[in-house]
């Protein structure tokens, strides 16, 4: 295969600077970048080929850097990338999810901002012109439009994202031909998270004060807190204070008062009531020792 078929994704931060990471957060983003592609190959080839991902060794010390090198595969088995047929396919794969620097999925959703879009068809053509609230319109690919209402798609991009979330990862990067086409940093992590597929689903926002019940100290697990009128279980998302908990910085207990942003999200699952909570962000924290609540 040409040099023209790898790329290399980079994870970089604190966490990584002796060039290594955490298998349980490295396999995820090999799976969701193969499941990625696989979502891609249809509208880059119009099913004429397979492309599939490869791994191969490349890493620099001070981040975690993934080789990855791309093949196309038709009845006939590997091919080398020559024919120029194979080439548009191998261009048009690359330019859709934006490894090759233009606008792709990548970069469609970074630019969106967790934000939804109005969509209008451009007449004999083969772009969409999309609008997100306060900016200009944008014309883009239909398929990269595709990719980006795809489900499989948006998920898998989630959680080749995903490390960014946790403490001490706070860059990634997709690096073709010795250049950065894609800089992602840990606060712009959160608008990769792919959007709900629940139907019906009602968000709702709010500042509020709660009771910490039960913090949790393991990253990624619920807190248990106490709204004035329930018990929940929140998943905390402020990275700055999920730090705090993890370097033990700040002492949490049962009776803290925390200052939130709170987000609910309720859809209606067969005939139940479902229902999520995340804080968003975590605007103070009071200690006070309280006895033991409801």
């Amino acid at each position: 295969m040409p040099n023209d078929a790898d790329f290399t994704v980079v994870y970089d931060g604190a966490a990584i600077e002796d060039g290594t990471i955490d298998a349980r957060q490295l396999a995820p983003t090999i799976l969701g970048l193969a499941d990625l592609i696989d979502e891609t190959t249809p509208l880059a080839t119009d099913n004429t080929a397979n492309i599939s991902l490869r791994v191969r060794s490349g890493f620099e010390r001070g981040s975690f850097h993934i080789l990855y090198e791309i093949a196309v595969q038709t009845g006939n088995g590997f091919i080398s990338l020559f024919n120029s047929a194979e080439i548009q396919s191998f261009n048009s794969f690359l330019s859709l999810l934006g490894i090759s620097g233009t606008l792709g999925l990548f970069q469609l959703i970074k630019k969106a901002k967790s934000r939804n879009a109005s969509v209008v068809e451009i007449e004999h053509t083969e772009k969409v012109r999309i609008t997100f609230d306060g900016d200009a319109p944008l014309d883009i690919d239909k398929k990269v439009w595709k990719l980006f209402t795809n489900p499989r798609a948006r998920k898998a991009v989630e959680e080749i994202i995903r490390p960014l979330l946790h403490q001490g990862i706070n860059q990634f990067k997709i690096r073709r031909k010795g250049q950065n086409t894609l800089e992602v940093n840990s606060d712009e992590a959160k608008h990769f998270i792919a959007p709900s597929t629940h139907e019906n689903e009602h968000i709702n926002r709010i500042n509020q004060r709660v009771v910490v019940q039960s913090p949790s100290f393991k990253e990624g697990n619920k807190w248990k807190v106490f709204n004035g009128a329930n018990s929940i279980f929140v998943t905390i998302l402020d990275r700055t204070f999920n730090a705090k908990v993890q370097s033990g910085s700040e002492a949490f207990r049962k009776g803290d008062i925390l200052e939130v942003k709170l987000e609910t999200r309720q859809w209606v699952e067969g005939n139940e009531l479902k229902a999520e909570h995340n804080i968003l962000e975590v605007y103070s924290h009071e200690s006070k020792i309280q006895g033991e609540l409801l």
